[in-house]
């Protein structure tokens, strides 16, 4: 038996939060006309949904299973831009909200498959503090004991970092304003490059000789895994000096039960360069995995 799981990851821009205090939905909704509709969605940037009574969660629900006809349902974590899960609960099933108290359950839903109750899945849904690159790779030492973990572990979220490698998307670091162009890159023999090293604690370091990551924690990008994405991956965020700071990484555990089906990994790109029409700062992206339980997978307590 396999069982197909639509995931898409989509940083919506302070989540819907108007200047005057009010919400607007009408862009989450717009980024998901167009299939695949995710039985998976984790969301960043759900800006005081929490101070406003989860309300924002369950209008963002109603919003998507309109266009979608999902049932949507959702698990909010903590913080005043929280990230969240929205979830069919045709396919996937709860068995653990986040534990806040405890740095490595923040962020943190543990799911099983309805068509598989023994299927185990933990979804890390991050957002990463955008002008402290510190941060970013403390957060990533503690995401990387994860990485070995038996069960079938998903990072996904707006990282605010790039990794390493010719095929990823790089600015003209000279002209980012110098008060902000220390955020995503260092300096270093002279010049200014990426700062890669959160992302690349958990996949690896791109070597250029063999094209292949090493050194890597146990976890892969997603986008490396699907034999027709393009060589060199698109932004993940819109509008000029874009970087591709948006990511899906899956564990070893979860890669020796499923693959990557080729072909469905995809940013979504808007159609032209109008801000005012495009869903998010950030573009959507959606996959699929083809799982194949082999054997029962047990989530570590």
């Amino acid at each position: 038996m396999s069982v197909e799981l639509d995931l898409s990851l989509f940083n919506f821009q302070a989540g819907g939060l108007q200047p005057d205090g009010s919400y607007n939905f009408t862009p989450l909704a717009r980024a998901f006309l167009d299939g695949p509709h995710p039985d998976l969605l984790m969301l960043c940037e759900a800006k005081f949904w929490h101070a406003r009574g989860r309300r924002p969660l369950h209008t963002a629900m109603a919003h998507l299973a309109e266009v979608t006809g999902r049932p949507y349902v959702g698990e909010l974590h903590t913080g005043a831009l929280a990230t969240a899960v929205i979830y069919d609960p045709r396919v996937l099933r709860l068995d653990a909200a986040e534990e806040p108290e405890f740095p490595d359950k923040r962020n943190l839903t543990r799911f099983s498959l309805r068509a598989d109750p023994t299927y185990r899945l933990h979804v890390y849904v991050e957002h990463w503090p955008y002008a402290d690159p510190e941060q970013r790779l403390a957060r990533a030492r503690l995401l990387a004991t994860s990485g070995t973990s038996p069960t079938p572990t998903l990072i996904a979220g707006d990282l605010n970092s790039t990794s390493s490698g010719p095929h990823l998307p790089t600015p003209d670091w000279t002209c980012i304003p110098t008060s902000t162009r220390d955020h995503k890159a260092h300096h270093h023999n002279g010049t200014w490059h990426a700062d890669t090293r959160a992302i690349d604690r958990l996949i690896g370091t791109w070597n250029t000789t063999t094209n292949h990551r090493v050194n890597s924690a146990g976890y892969h990008h997603l986008a490396e895994l699907d034999p027709h994405t393009p060589t060199s991956l698109p932004p993940t965020t819109n509008g000029p000096h874009g970087l591709h700071i948006d990511y899906l990484l899956a564990n070893h555990a979860l890669l020796t039960t499923a693959t990557v089906v080729p072909g469905t990994y995809q940013i979504h790109i808007p159609p032209d360069n109008n801000p005012t029409t495009w869903p998010s700062d950030h573009r959507r992206i959606s996959c699929t995995l083809r799982i194949h339980p082999t054997h029962t997978t047990k989530a570590k307590r």
